[in-house]
């Protein structure tokens, strides 16, 4: 006990020498944005995970709950539990990917690369094509159907089909597109290794013989979890280019028309030719770590009444650093090396857990559940400090009986709200409807507990959870995204609503009661043309048109290069998509389009995607 005192007063001592106002137990934009400044300094450079960056950020943290007299909940009796992240891998340049029995030659970092989660050393065999390599029953699809994969080395697509609106919702962007989904449904079936290939559909300019979109190189963890236990295989990623020229030894046809038979029925047919090519991959991957640690802080709770259970606020303070090759969106290798200061993602957020802490802890005399305050290293890198966390929990899992997360909520604008999960318990939405017209803000509730954010990792134990967040906007995952551009009116809102709800589930005289609810918990809706972007210098091509989309009904065709939207000029995608931002689903916009040498107007009705 005296050395959690001596902790405590230490911590304090640290965040008083730094010249930090102390909080009061209103939330307010001026606090607020004083986190949001401290986190998303360049000082701290952008708090990747395992940096001396996230670690100053951390001890900020963990010295304002110090301030607030909250109980240290990490490990040994501190604020901090520590997590191993996966990071950069060294890849041998010797590793080699050979056809057997046919004449082609693969070059590494040209042609094809290892994945980080692959296993070294060598795997041989004959080569089976299975689609985008997706097992979905509930859309009744199952690219593994017939298919004997034993012992064979699997080829499939990157992306999704495109055909089915079903494919194109959140929800199965996140559940059957990650490379670790396809990885799993591949060990499951007992293959030896497998090959991501990119998909025709998502690259038209390269097949049109234009510069197509830039390769990212997989080098690093991807989003996702593995779930398929310790069992490694040959794992590679290989260019689309490359597959043009080595399919026609390897499957006997090309890629697009690998693709063009997917979409001509439910699922594809097996395509494999046993005993002519085949693949051998001699692999020496090595995997290094680093080492983050999510804030864990504890505020019991105070009433005379009070029950033996806990609710979660939490958000994950660790952004992309220095950008590279962690998940930077910036459009010049120059710019993707820069700081990336995540004021949005997610210095808002975990701005807002201080505010909430703050607000609650002047409270704790009516709170009826303790409160647990959590901030998360990795999630940038895929959830990794969540899913720690619930793997290896600080307090007893059991104890704990809902999950708010609050993440990105700088950006509100004049738009609506989003919180997810709302119909994981039956008491969040009378609450949520009460609170949110005490602070004056519409909000869509969307209903699922899944989202590509840390309440899926509480979701996926069980228990109920709510996902506060204003939107995306054109600097997410850029060196733009700064304190100045936060809109410190919304993000009060947002903060306000998070802490009354908690306070509120602190409050409730039974237990939440969980109930799944896996869809529509992402994100709200946004509107859309219909289309797959390509690459033109006069502004944005249109690779693809959707069937029966906007684009499609509106008369746009592939090969228009869009010049304007709504008056507005898009001479690239972040413009396009700027220029879509402030737009309504079921709004009517006037859309200039080049074709050929002509230029024409037509007026789309933007759809729901």
């Amino acid at each position: 006990m005296r050395n959690r005192t001596m902790l405590v007063l230490a911590l304090g001592a640290a965040l008083a020498s730094g010249g930090e106002a102390r909080s009061t137990p209103a939330v307010t934009a001026a606090e607020l944005i004083g986190h949001v400044r401290r986190l998303a300094s360049d000082a701290w450079e952008g708090r990747g995970t395992g940096t001396e960056g996230e670690r100053q950020a951390t001890e900020y943290i963990a010295a304002h709950f110090a301030r607030l007299g909250l109980a240290p909940a990490g490990e040994k009796g501190g604020f901090f539990q520590e997590v191993r992240v996966p990071d950069r891998v060294h890849v041998d340049p010797a590793c080699r990917l050979e056809l057997r029995g046919a004449e082609a030659t693969l070059e590494l970092d040209k042609d094809w690369r290892p994945f980080s989660l692959s296993t070294s050393g060598q795997a041989e065999g004959d080569v089976v094509f299975a689609g985008y390599g997706i097992r979905a029953p509930d859309l009744a699809y199952d690219d593994y159907a017939g298919l004997d994969v034993a012992g064979k080395i699997v080829v499939v697509f990157r992306h999704l089909p495109h055909g089915a609106p079903a494919w194109r919702t959140p929800e199965a962007r996140q559940k059957h597109a990650p490379f670790v989904a396809k990885l799993h449904h591949a060990i499951k079936g007992g293959a030896i290794g497998l090959i991501v290939v990119n998909d025709p559909f998502h690259f038209p300019a390269a097949a049109a013989g234009r510069r197509g979109p830039r390769r990212r190189r997989p080098d690093r963890v991807q989003r996702g979890n593995l779930g398929a236990g310790p069992r490694r295989i040959a794992f590679a990623h290989l260019t689309l280019a490359a597959a043009r020229r080595v399919f026609p030894a390897l499957l006997g046809a090309t890629p697009e028309a690998l693709e063009a038979a997917i979409h001509a029925g439910p699922a594809p047919a097996p395509a494999s030719r046993p005993g002519s090519a085949r693949l051998r991959l001699d692999l020496k991957v090595e995997p290094t770590f680093v080492t983050g640690r999510n804030v864990c802080a504890l505020l019991p709770a105070g009433a005379p009444d009070a029950v033996d259970e806990i609710v979660v606020v939490g958000a994950h303070h660790d952004h992309l650093g220095r950008g590279g090759a962690f998940g930077s969106l910036a459009r010049s290798a120059e710019k993707r090396l820069q700081i990336h200061n995540g004021a949005d993602d997610n210095a808002s957020g975990t701005a807002g857990v201080l505010e909430v802490a703050a607000y609650l802890a002047a409270r704790s005399g009516q709170l009826r559940r303790s409160l647990l305050f959590l901030t998360f290293t990795g999630e940038e890198r895929g959830l990794l400090g969540s899913r720690h966390f619930v793997e290896h929990p600080t307090v007893p899992l059991a104890k704990v009986v809902a999950m708010l997360n609050l993440d990105m909520i700088g950006r509100l604008g004049d738009r609506a709200a989003f919180v997810g999960g709302v119909k994981t318990s039956p008491a969040f939405r009378p609450i949520l409807e009460r609170r949110a017209a005490e602070v004056d803000q519409k909000v869509i509730f969307g209903d699922g507990g899944r989202a590509p954010s840390d309440n899926a990792s509480f979701y996926a134990k069980g228990l109920p959870v709510l996902f506060f967040f204003t939107g995306m906007h054109g600097d997410y995952h850029r060196p733009s995204d700064d304190a100045d551009k936060i809109d410190l009116t919304g993000m009060e809102k947002m903060a306000r609503l998070a802490a009354r709800t908690a306070e509120d589930v602190a409050r409730l005289e039974a237990r939440p009661g969980f109930q799944r609810a896996d869809q529509g918990g992402a994100g709200p809706p946004r509107p859309i043309l219909g289309i797959s972007a390509g690459v033109d210098p006069r502004g944005v091509a249109i690779a693809v048109v959707m069937p029966r989309s906007p684009a499609a009904q509106a008369g746009l065709v592939g090969g228009d290069v869009i010049v304007a939207i709504g008056g507005q000029k898009t001479p690239d995608l972040a413009a396009l998509r700027n220029a879509m931002r402030p737009r309504k689903i079921g709004e009517k916009v006037k859309v200039k389009v080049l074709r050929g040498d002509e230029e024409i107007e037509v007026e789309v009705t933007l759809g729901r995607g």
